[in-house]
């Protein structure tokens, strides 16, 4: 299925090979013990569709002191990972400076810049290692200490600067404004006494930012000083064409002017300067295979491709590079999940929560990390032991999210809402209909949490071939469709209308088939899988199971061998390695009498699925 990409000539350092690119430096010289604090930091959210993004930040942040998360603090029995303690009075949760210590476990990467103060230099790069990782906030505080220590050092200003910026996954909200104005100031007026790179990255980026912010219309002028900064950049790429964190920067402001928007074609073709960014990226890999920035953002950059096989090798070395940041540790879920790694995709992401779990146990201050970036992780853990058919750890997940993630939060921030409902799909999947009827009222939740609790509720209704119970959850559903307002999440690439769609159709289809009508219950699921289809690319995907499944197995029940055997591969095209396609293919041979391709079928099976295999028969496809 994958479909290779020809990209265009990389358009920096012409004639400039992988090998000539600077390696990134060796480990730090040994640091102060006091200074150092065995803490994980995570960075946030992944967030495809950012149509939401200009309002996303501002109102997670005002709405986070309101509805703290609950952290855990023993995640799926591990208390600590490598270079991390759970004790919540190694840091506190004071934001001041004096607090700001050097985290041992977000790996070394090193970018030398003028300064009199080692000390400094270190902050710096602790700085730049959490920009790398989106936890941006902490990366600011990073470079402030490293001012405190050294007045005098330019780039240090340059940095506060550079994370007060958009990112792609959040705009520049209007309050950074100022102070990144200020900031990139200060780095000017102090860049005389500086390296000629430092000066042009200090140059560059006075681009990104005005001291006049009071224009008639504030996104084209954010639009217009980004795409300067990227024009900046490009020509400092041209000049210092060597230099691999030049390039890495200089490929994140190209994906700051389209975030989440690098492909079309349905992923077969890059979209505007999206070849540029990948030929950039991958020729600092080439140099530099362990550069945590440029893999966390080739990550991001093809995983919605038709390609996403060409992220994995980098995928599996990025975790180890990091192990304290909880973002940097899931990214690898994004290409794993795309390529069918269910089963590592599960690991990465157990690992991530962890590391977010005891980075939280720190007392760190509530924000939007908490709030909406450690339930992703949760979220696509449990998404992750769905397709590896684990029960266990999928009911576990949506058990803790239904703990850390209050009600208030997904009223404030829509886009946690699709998480808030995650728990539901985990148990129409796994537990039993008493255990989902028996879940708590979610009155006071946002309409599009209602809806997805009337789903597992009609699936559990129809398992009990109680159809007219069934009947009403289905129409509770098309109710809500009629009359909640999900402006909010449409307007965050959120496609509420044909989740709820989807939802009504499979309980449709599932009373179908309980009451023995096949060809209505194939028509339902053929609409359902017509739906599915045209959602936008999102990990976890908007809707939680390949329906194509569903479909296959009741035309397997109807007597449709052969077209039941190609929606099963259609199935495995879109989810490859999915174990319940592969089951309904091994069912598809063994009735024909095929054992050949059944037994080969269940080889697939065997490797890919983590769960009992007693929750394998057709009817629970």
């Amino acid at each position: 299925m994958a479909i290779l990409v020809a990209l265009a000539s990389l358009s920096v350092g012409a004639g400039v090979t992988a090998d000539e690119f600077d390696l990134a430096a060796s480990d730090l010289a040994a640091r102060d013990a006091a200074d150092v604090v065995l803490a994980g930091i995570g960075g946030p959210l992944c967030l495809p569709g950012g149509r939401e993004r200009k309002t996303f930040l501002k109102v997670a942040l005002a709405a986070a002191e309101k509805a703290a998360p609950r952290n855990e603090l023993k995640p799926f029995d591990r208390t600590k990972i490598p270079g991390q303690t759970t004790g919540a009075g190694e840091a506190g949760g004071a934001a001041s400076l004096e607090d700001v210590r050097l985290f041992d476990n977000l790996g070394t990467l090193h970018w030398a810049v003028t300064t009199s103060n080692p000390r400094a230099q270190q902050f710096f790069d602790q700085g730049l290692r959490l920009t790398y990782a989106f936890n941006h906030e902490e990366a600011r505080r990073a470079f402030q200490k490293a001012q405190r220590l050294d007045p005098d050092c330019a780039m240090c200003y340059w940095g506060e600067a550079l994370v007060l910026g958009p990112n792609i996954n959040a705009p520049m909200t209007a309050e950074a404004t100022a102070p990144a104005f200020d900031a990139v100031t200060k780095a000017q007026a102090l860049a005389a006494g500086t390296s000629r790179r430092e000066r042009a990255l200090i140059d560059a980026l006075a681009h990104r930012y005005s001291a006049h912010h009071h224009s008639e219309d504030p996104q084209a002028e954010r639009a217009a000083l980004d795409a300067a900064y990227a024009a900046a950049m490009e020509n400092v790429a041209r000049r210092f064409p060597r230099d691999q964190q030049i390039a890495v920067l200089y490929a994140e402001a190209l994906m700051d002017l389209s975030p989440w928007d690098y492909w079309e074609a349905a992923g077969a073709k890059p979209k505007g300067r999206t070849a540029e960014i990948v030929a950039t990226l991958e020729r600092v890999l080439r140099a530099n295979p362990d550069h945590p920035g440029a893999i966390h953002y080739y990550i991001h950059v093809v995983e919605a491709s038709t390609n996403p096989q060409r992220g994995e090798a980098h995928a599996r070395r990025l975790g180890r590079l990091m192990p304290g940041a909880g973002h940097i540790v899931h990214m690898p879920f994004h290409i794993y999940f795309r390529i069918g790694k269910y089963l590592d995709a599960l690991e990465a992401n157990r690992t991530a929560v962890a590391a977010d779990e005891s980075y939280l146990a720190l007392g760190v201050p509530v924000g939007i990390y908490s709030l909406a970036y450690y339930p992703h992780n949760v979220h696509s853990l449990m998404a992750s032991a769905q397709m590896a058919g684990d029960g266990k750890t999928a009911i576990a997940a949506a058990e803790k999210l239904a703990r850390i993630l209050p009600v208030e939060a997904a009223h404030n921030i829509p886009l946690i809402q699709p998480i808030l409902a995650a728990p539901y799909f985990a148990h129409a999947q796994f537990s039993s209909p008493e255990t989902v009827l028996a879940l708590p009222d979610a009155a006071d939740a946002p309409p599009y949490v209602q809806a997805m609790r009337h789903y597992a509720r009609g699936v559990a209704y129809a398992a009990k071939a109680e159809l007219a119970a069934a009947e009403n959850e289905a129409e509770a559903i098309a109710r809500l469709a009629r009359e909640a307002d999900f402006a909010a999440l449409t307007a965050g690439g959120i496609p509420a209308a044909d989740v709820l769609e989807l939802a009504r159709l499979v309980v449709s289809a599932r009373i179908a088939q309980k009451r023995g009508d096949l060809p209505m219950a194939i028509s339902e699921f053929e609409r359902a899988v017509a739906v599915q289809d045209k959602l936008a690319y999102m990990e976890p995907p908007h809707w939680y199971y390949p329906v194509r499944q569903s479909l296959g197995a009741v035309l397997l029940l109807a007597g449709q061998a052969q077209r039941a055997e190609q929606v099963f591969r259609a199935s495995l095209a879109k989810a490859p390695n999915n174990g319940w396609a592969l089951y309904g293919l091994a069912e598809v041979h063994k009735r024909s009498g095929n054992q050949q391709q059944m037994r080969a079928a269940q080889r697939l099976l065997a490797k890919a699925w983590a769960g009992e295999k007693g929750m394998l028969d057709l009817a629970r496809l």
